[in-house]
């Protein structure tokens, strides 16, 4: 006797054998294909063994959730399965010619029908396949399947059709033969798979067979890698270079062992600049729990039906997981964890009540006792003030994404309420500031809202140093930068509360008046290796001259008022143009290294249009030298430019504020020992400075403002003779004058 179903619904390991009887014949379990039709429903993570023609399901299987399923379906004593991977696909087979066929509603679908690209459809066999969510699908045959006369024993023709109702006719869908067949093995011409290349929705066709094309298919060609493997993330990428657009699923393996599948279609900038096409190729699969066992996993990445295994399969795995939940006591949660396979990565941690993540913490503080890698694989997480409640308190620690718990798990913590203590003190336009501690928690910090009506603007931490408390650690002060939203020339009332609770700190409310933030414009316009110019303004402050910031990276180069005068400005509408500054570019900019500079509006985030700007200039020269002599001779000494000692520097003999004689230091000198010796001067005495006077001399660098070590000398010299006279006689007795 047959018993037919109208719904089954089978979730996890399903085994057919000839020993169970729950409705069946033979092993075969037959569903009503009459509409309404009964189906055998199935979720996506079911296991089915022992299916055949003896065993299977006779009629229309449903499938739930999404991920690669075989459909064990079969008719008439044929076990024919087909394979989709979308939530609520529903199909059966029917082993019948398409030519007389009855059911499903729309048939017959006439085999003599065909696209022109099409040479024969099947008439032994078709598929029922519905569904409104795009997916792969994948035909069996055998050999009652008669795929060698249907391609005349040319597997490269064969591919999926479909029948489109609108057009009355069997239409190809491209597809591939499997290299591995469904059930396992390669497909033949006698016995395979094949599976569409990319995902269809299975309701744009009424039924689907086996069909053969007049020209050859295009067979695949897979490339791809296998980039990383570890213990929380494996990823890669894959594409057919003959299919770009195919849709590609991937398994993950270590031997027989299939541990994932996953889609091959993350977007993957990298890709097309490289040649695979359009880059949607990547893909990442969660590291299955199952390989977080210690032992050493030998993982590949290939594609689903094919021996295309990635490259750089296999990868060496081992997840050994090493850590300590030390202590949990009412200020913190300490211990610590590492992963020895990257040893360089810190592990993030959860903290859970029961299966409640309450918060999560990065284990990366430096703990030289655990010696082991590189130390730093600690963490001491604060306990939030809401479990401070006088209630016991049950916490693990494992490590995120994973089911390794720490060793030392659980602790329970019971601390008993918070007992509070502060005061709101100054509310201006600058700052919210004050103090509160928790006075039977005295060494643990707490967070403060300052709030607004019911809401809440800003959080802080009362953490700052404030020496004029006179109790535990002093550090309960806190000081908010008050939020721009609350500056728009109306009155606020604020107050502080501490988070997660409902004290409100004494001094609360306290209302405040503060005009709009300041609407900035500016650009940043020139950068060279003598200047830096720009303006800068606030559009609703035009009477007010901004202070500006020359940024590198976040160090502060130099500030200047932008206050000069600038008539394209002025012209241009914005206020009385006086936005303009020039700065001097700062010496220790020039080191012939490339520099990157911006500016912003200090106290501000504004950064000036134009920033930034890259200069490269010449490191200022490092002088070094001495003014050895002075007398009614000469003056002389030796100068260099100790960071440019193929070059001769000038100098100047200074007295007071004028220059009086200008010499190059390019003499030799055998005593010096540097570069090329060629640094000494020597300058005779200007006879302006010979009139019995002392005269206070100095020698500098011409251009700069260093002054030789060994200046001011001072010298006296008389003035010069004021010699007159005649040569008036010369003869051969006597010379005369």
């Amino acid at each position: 006797m047959k018993y037919f179903y109208t719904r089954l619904i089978f979730i996890g390991l399903l085994v057919f054998s000839r020993g169970i009887s729950f409705g069946q014949q033979g092993g075969v379990t037959y569903t009503d294909r009459s509409s309404p039709f009964g189906i055998v429903s199935f979720s996506a993570a079911s296991q089915l063994t022992e299916i055949s023609n003896t065993t299977h399901i006779d009629g229309y299987v449903k499938k739930y959730g999404n991920g690669p399923f075989s459909f064990p379906v079969g008719h008439k004593g044929f076990y024919r399965p087909f394979a989709a991977n979308t939530d609520g696909t529903i199909g059966a087979y029917f082993q019948e010619n398409p030519n007389v066929a009855t059911l499903p509603t729309g048939g017959p679908f006439l085999v003599s029908n065909i696209a022109s690209s099409l040479g024969k459809v099947s008439t032994k066999e078709y598929w029922d396949i519905n569904g409104s969510n795009q997916s792969s699908v994948t035909l069996s045959w055998d050999v009652a399947s008669g795929v060698a006369s249907l391609t005349d024993s040319a597997l490269s023709k064969l591919t999926i059709v479909g029948w489109n109702i609108a057009a009355s006719e069997w239409e190809p869908i491209t597809s591939t033969v499997d290299a591995v067949k469904l059930s396992g093995g390669v497909s033949t011409i006698s016995n395979g798979s094949i599976t569409t290349v990319q995902e269809i929705v299975p309701n744009n066709f009424s039924v689907y067979t086996l069909g053969a094309l007049i020209s050859n298919s295009v067979p695949v060609s897979y490339g791809g890698i296998l980039e990383l493997v570890n213990c929380t993330e494996i990823k890669g990428w894959v594409w057919d270079q003959n299919y770009p657009n195919a849709d590609i699923t991937v398994e993950l393996f270590e031997g027989d062992v299939i541990y994932a599948t996953t889609k091959a279609n993350i977007q993957r900038a990298d890709l097309p600049n490289s040649g695979p096409g359009s880059g949607r190729y990547g893909f990442s699969i969660a590291t299955p729990v199952a390989l977080n066992d210690g032992a050493i996993h030998q993982l590949g990445v290939r594609v689903k039906n094919s021996n295309f295994v990635l490259a750089s399969s296999p990868r060496s795995l081992n997840c050994a997981y090493e850590g300590s939940f030390e202590t949990a006591d009412c200020y913190a949660i300490k211990g610590w964890v590492w992963d020895r396979n990257n040893p360089n990565s810190a592990l993030n941690i959860e903290i859970l009540e029961g299966n409640t993540v309450v918060a999560t913490t990065l284990a990366n503080l430096d703990r030289t006792d655990i010696n082991v890698g590189t130390g730093k694989y600690g963490f001491d997480f604060e306990l939030p003030i809401a479990f401070r409640d006088g209630q016991p308190h049950q916490f693990n620690l494992r490590i995120k994404g994973t089911t390794f718990n720490l060793s030392g798990s659980p602790r329970t913590v019971n601390c008993q309420n918070n007992i509070y203590n502060g005061n709101f003190e100054v509310a201006d336009c600058s700052k919210i500031s004050g103090w509160v501690s928790a006075t039977n928690y005295p060494n643990s910090a707490v967070d403060v809202e300052l709030v607004e009506g019911n809401n809440v603007v800003v959080s802080a931490t009362a953490n700052i140093y404030r020496a004029d408390l006179n109790m535990g650690t002093k550090k309960y002060g806190f000081s908010i930068a008050i939020p721009s939203s609350l500056k728009n020339g109306q009155s606020r009332v604020l107050s502080v509360r501490v988070k997660g609770s409902t004290y409100v700190l004494s001094g609360s409310p306290k209302t405040v008046t503060c005009a709009a933030p300041a609407q900035y414009a500016g650009d940043f316009e020139l950068l060279d290796c003598n200047t830096i110019k720009g303006w800068a303004w606030a559009s609703n402050y035009p009477d007010t001259s901004m202070t500006v910031e020359v940024l590198e990276g976040t160090s502060i180069r130099a500030t200047v008022v932008a206050n000069i005068f600038r008539q394209d400005l002025f012209d241009s509408g914005k206020g009385n143009g006086k936005y303009g500054f020039t700065i001097p570019l700062p010496a220790l900019l020039r080191n012939g290294q490339a520099r990157q500079l911006s500016i912003r509006i200090k106290g501000t985030i504004y950064t000036l249009s134009g920033s930034p700007k890259t200069v490269t200039c010449a490191a200022p020269a490092i002088y070094n030298g001495n003014f050895e002599i002075a007398n009614c001779d000469k003056v002389s000494g030796w100068a260099s430019a100790s960071n440019y000692l193929d070059s001769a520097v000038v100098v100047e003999l200074v007295e007071g504020s004028n220059v009086v004689a200008i010499g190059t230091a390019n003499l030799y000198r055998g005593d010096l020992s540097m570069g090329t010796k060629k640094y000494g001067f020597n300058i005779a005495l200007p006879s302006s400075l010979k009139n019995g006077q002392a005269r206070q001399l100095s020698v500098r660098i011409k251009g700069t403002t260093y002054v030789l070590p060994g200046s001011t000398k001072t010298v006296t010299c008389a003035s010069p003779a004021q010699y007159a006279g005649d040569f008036e006689l010369l003869d051969c007795n006597t010379i005369k004058g």
